[in-house]
C-alpha cells in the first residue's frame, strides 16, 4: 500500500503541467459514463474492483481480471435530448500473458437540422462519435495489477471528420482481505491525428489523472466508493460569470469564488452500495461538480444525484441506473452482461 500511495503522488505532480479541462479539448465524449452500475455511483469510479463486472475496465483498465474470461457486456444509455450512447465489450484471459478485452463506445446525437446562414432549412445531417477500446491487464507485483486501454477515435459531424488516438494507463491495488481497493488512472493521453477541417487547429484531448478508493465493511453489507478526478487542475470554478439578466455587450460580472472546501468537493465523486446478497446490489451516488455546473440559480433540484441497482438473473447480470443532470433532464442506463462459458 505504501508503494501505491507513493506512485500516486509522484504521477500527480509529474503530470500537473499537462492539464486540460472544460471546453479546451476535443473528444470530450470519452468522459461520459458507459456503465449502469458506475453511473449509479456518481458517474465515475476508478478504485472499485469486482471480478464479475467487465464494464469497470472502461474506467480503469487495471480492473480487468482473469476471472472475466469469456465475459461479455452490453450497455445502452438514454442520455439527454435525443442523444443515445452504447458500449459493448468482450474479454479473454491467456495464461502467462494476461487478460485482454475489446470494446466499442458510440454516441448518436440524433437528428440535427442542416440550415444555411440565412436560416433556410436544407435537410438533416448526422453526427456521431466512436471510440474502440483495446484493453490489456496483468498482475505485476503481489496485489497490484497494471493495465492499458488503447482507444482509436473517430468523430464525424456532417461533412467534418476527425481521427485521433488516446490511451489510459491504470494501476489497481486489492488488500489481502479483498475489502479495500484502490486505483490510479492516467486518462486520455494522446493526440488528434486528423483535424475536422484543413484550416482548423489541432486540439488537445481531455487529459486527466484520477484516483479512487473502495472499502467494503467486513461486518455490514455496505461498500463506500470515492473517486478524485481532475487532479491536474485544482480550480474548477471561475468567479467571472455572465450576467444574462442585466447584460450589455461583452459584459461579465464578478461573483464569489468557491471556498477551499467547495473547490475540493468539485473533485470528488461519492458512491455507496448496499449489498444484502451476492445477487442484488443497490447503489446511490453524488457528483458535486455536476450539481454546481447544471443546477439552476435558485434551486439545485436533484442535479448531481444518481441511483440504481444490479441483480443476477439466471446466467445474466442486469443493471439499471438513473442520473439527474438538470431539473428538466434525467438519463437512464441499462446494462446486461454474462459469461459465454455458462452456455457451453
Amino acid at each position: 500500500m505504501k508503494h501505491f500511495l507513493l506512485l500516486t503522488l509522484f504521477l500527480i505532480f509529474l503530470l500537473q503541467a499537462g492539464a486540460q479541462f472544460g471546453g479546451g479539448s476535443t473528444y470530450d465524449f470519452l468522459n461520459l459514463t458507459s456503465s449502469a452500475r458506475v453511473n449509479a455511483l456518481g458517474g465515475n469510479q476508478v478504485g472499485m474492483i469486482d471480478k464479475s463486472e467487465l464494464s469497470l475496465s472502461y474506467y480503469n483498465p487495471a480492473s480487468l481480471r482473469p476471472q472475466m474470461h469469456n465475459d461479455i457486456t452490453v450497455n445502452y444509455i438514454d442520455y439527454i435530448a435525443d442523444i443515445r450512447i452504447g458500449y459493448a465489450a468482450y474479454s479473454q484471459y491467456r495464461e502467462g500473458i494476461g487478460t485482454f478485452a475489446a470494446g466499442i463506445q458510440y454516441i448518436n446525437y440524433g437528428k440535427l437540422i442542416h440550415a444555411d446562414e440565412e436560416g433556410k432549412i436544407l435537410g438533416n445531417f448526422y453526427a456521431g462519435d466512436y471510440a474502440f477500446n483495446l484493453i490489456y491487464s496483468r498482475n505485476i507485483w503481489e496485489n497490484i495489477h497494471a493495465g492499458v486501454n488503447l482507444k482509436p477515435i473517430l468523430s464525424t459531424y456532417e461533412s467534418y471528420n476527425s481521427f485521433g488516438i488516446a490511451a489510459d494507463f491504470g494501476v489497481s491495488y486489492v488488500d489481502s482481505s479483498g475489502n479495500f481497493n484502490a486505483g490510479l488512472v492516467i486518462k486520455n493521453l494522446g493526440t488528434q491525428i486528423s483535424k475536422y477541417s484543413k484550416t482548423g487547429t489541432r486540439e488537445p484531448l481531455p487529459f486527466d489523472i484520477q484516483m479512487g478508493f473502495s472499502q467494503r465493511l467486513a461486518h455490514a453489507p455496505f461498500r463506500f466508493n470515492v473517486t478524485m478526478q481532475h487532479l491536474t487542475n485544482w480550480k474548477l470554478s471561475d468567479k467571472s460569470t455572465w450576467d444574462f439578466d442585466n447584460r450589455s455587450e461583452n459584459e461579465f460580472v464578478v461573483g464569489r469564488s468557491d471556498d477551499v472546501f467547495k473547490q475540493f468537493m468539485r473533485h470528488v465523486v461519492l458512491g455507496v452500495e448496499f449489498i444484502p446478497t451476492k445477487n442484488f446490489i443497490v447503489g446511490i451516488g453524488y457528483n458535486f461538480q455536476r450539481q454546481k455546473e447544471l443546477a439552476l440559480k435558485n434551486t439545485t433540484g436533484t442535479a448531481g444525484l444518481s441511483g440504481g441497482f444490479t441483480v443476477n438473473v439466471s446466467k445474466f447480470r442486469v443493471s439499471y441506473a438513473i442520473s439527474s443532470y438538470h431539473v428538466s433532464s434525467t438519463s437512464h442506463i441499462f446494462s446486461i452482461s454474462t459469461n459465454l462459458s455458462e452456455f457451453m
